[in-house]
């Protein structure tokens, strides 16, 4: 069976829509999670303060293993969804530019 792609407007018009957005989101951190790097954050006590996660990857364009949104990528094609504009409307609704996926999870 085929996937089939919606266009980038498409794509836009969907995740503008709260409800479809809190599940694409909640599915894709969830992704991310279970494959990006975790680490504990200890407050001066010992104690657990959150995890993180991080791609284990520098984020440098020169760096030939660094592929910086390849979740999302993998993710939206499940959706149908072009990952850019997926990216772009993630990207509006936090209020910034991500250089890496990783960033989300605070890696």
């Amino acid at each position: 069976m085929r996937n089939t792609f919606k266009l980038p407007s498409q794509t836009y018009i969907e995740l503008d829509q709260p409800e479809i957005y809190k599940r694409f989101i909640e599915g894709y951190f969830q992704l991310l999670r279970e494959n990006l790097q975790s680490y504990k954050v200890m407050d001066e006590n010992g104690i657990l303060k959150e995890m993180r996660y991080y791609c284990g990857q520098e984020h440098n364009s020169r760096n030939p293993n660094w592929r910086p949104f390849q979740y999302l990528e993998q993710y939206c094609r499940k959706w149908g969804y072009d990952d850019m504009e997926a990216q772009d409307v993630i990207e509006e609704k936090i209020g910034r530019r991500l250089t890496c996926e990783c960033e989300l999870l605070g890696g």
